[in-house]
């Protein structure tokens, strides 16, 4: 996300949720049914306290902890992202320089991948044997793709991606885009592997520090740019609009041609994540932490929020269409989602754990 976890700074008070234990002192069985969707509580940097919750459609109820309550243990400092892939659930946990793999039936666990992880960021299956991890190293700089062998679950090789902040992973046939976000410098790129030979295929330079990415019905990629933002050292450190960049939304052919440049007005902005709904051919995405909602076919960005709600991430469930809002009010206290129908109405609110930063889907 936006915020710069490797300079957070101050004292902040860890509250420790222990979980009921069975008449045997064991772990219990959490809830987690196949019908619903993961939310990632990222928790706060160096405190030890990201968690994972799930929201179950069939009984319209959210389990809290599902690492704790599955394990008998905490899942660690500042989990980034959870994907699902054959029956496996696969935690990025990047302070802890991990990643949690579990079954998706119970969460129990399957495995830990510690050897040749950093940072990791953002995990995505490519094949029934392999997957990629996406890392900033140890700087927060070095930007790279970690090569898992699913079925020993371990780092079989490096892609070195020679960027800043390798993050999202978007999957399209038989290659990969991965968006160079920046970490904490900045970056321009969108690395393009073939997944076949785990080369890089090309670079697609277009404008600062991309973010999200989504294929619409059409085939085309749509990706947020968070642009840069210049911060002025003899001006209390405020944003200088002048040697900034602007956020925008770039849609882009798979072959990396421009379709279409959307940029905000406001250079001070961030827009950060996107998601798509069902049938592809509407977009959400987040601008200053306000949801915006438009139209494969429009021509210029929306004027008006879809809600002016201030959320931290941004998920649609591609079964219901239901746009969920994941709310941090600070990194102390447990953070909320707002679910939201397809006409913008307020249907549901539950309380999750500190620090939501989105979902994934079963």
């Amino acid at each position: 996300m936006i915020k710069n976890r490797f300079f957070i700074l101050g004292l902040i008070a860890l509250s420790a949720l222990i979980s009921s234990c069975s008449d045997d002192d064991g772990p219990d069985s959490p809830k987690v049914g196949s019908e619903g969707f993961y939310i990632v509580n990222e928790g706060a940097f160096g405190n030890g306290n990201t968690s994972i919750s799930f929201y179950d459609r069939s009984d319209d109820a959210v389990t809290n902890d599902l690492f704790m309550k599955a394990n008998g243990v905490t899942l660690g400092d500042q989990a980034q992202s959870i994907a699902v892939h054959n029956e496996r659930a696969y935690i990025a946990v990047q302070n802890s320089s991990k990643i949690e793999v579990v079954k998706t039936d119970d969460f129990s666990s399957v495995a830990t991948i510690s050897d040749g992880v950093e940072s990791p960021r953002y995990f995505i299956g490519v094949s029934d044997t392999k997957g990629y991890v996406s890392d900033w190293g140890t700087d927060g700089l070095s930007g790279s793709v970690r090569v898992i062998d699913l079925t020993t679950n371990k780092v079989s090789a490096t892609i070195q991606t020679n960027s800043q902040g390798a993050n999202r992973m978007l999957l399209v046939g038989n290659e990969v885009f991965l968006a160079n976000s920046g970490g904490l410098g900045r970056d321009s790129t969108i690395t393009v592997i073939n997944t076949t030979t785990d080369n890089i295929s090309r670079e697609i330079n277009l404008a600062d520090n991309p973010d999200g990415m989504v294929q619409d019905a059409n085939g085309d990629i749509w990706v947020t740019y968070r642009g840069y933002k210049f911060y002025d050292p003899a001006n209390n450190f405020a944003i200088d609009e002048d040697k900034s960049t602007p956020a925008s939304i770039i849609k882009i052919s798979t072959e990396g041609k421009v379709l279409q440049r959307l940029e905000h007005s406001d250079v001070t902005g961030w827009s950060t994540s996107i998601n798509i709904n069902s049938t592809g051919d509407k977009i959400y995405y987040l601008f200053n932490r306000n949801i915006y909602e438009m139209s494969i076919t429009d021509t210029s960005l929306p004027s008006s929020a879809f809600t002016s709600d201030r959320y931290y991430g941004l998920s649609v469930d591609p079964i219901t269409d239901n746009v969920i809002g994941c709310e941090a009010p600070d990194f102390s206290s447990s953070g909320n989602i707002d679910i939201y129908n397809s006409t913008g109405t307020l249907e549901s609110t539950f309380s999750v754990g500190i620090g939501p930063n989105g979902c994934t889907y079963l």
